[in-house]
């Protein structure tokens, strides 16, 4: 509690503020807790099991079948999105 008011204070130097809505965080522990809230400023921080950070997801437990499972649902929905394109006549075959 006292690195996040810390932190909130240095912020505030540089005009920085920190949306406490959007705002969640992620504990990473071998331990399965229970989920908890953190209170600041009479405002709910909720704790989450895992997020998305650019592009990647972030889980509890730092195991990545959930992203690989992910990015080839990703991959196969692109793929077929396009498939009509790939089998086109009109798409000539280039040859050097």
């Amino acid at each position: 509690m006292l690195i996040f008011y810390f932190g909130r204070l240095e912020s505030l130097k540089y005009g920085l503020t920190v949306n406490v809505h959007k705002t969640k965080y992620l504990k990473c522990s071998r331990r399965q807790d229970q989920l908890k809230a953190i209170n600041t400023e009479n405002k709910e921080i909720e704790e989450v099991r895992s997020f998305k950070y650019l592009g990647s997801t972030v889980n509890t437990d730092s195991k990545i079948e959930e992203e690989i499972k992910e990015r080839i649902a990703l991959g196969n929905k692109a793929f077929f999105a396009n498939k009509k394109i790939f089998q086109s006549k009109l798409i000539s075959k280039m040859q050097n």
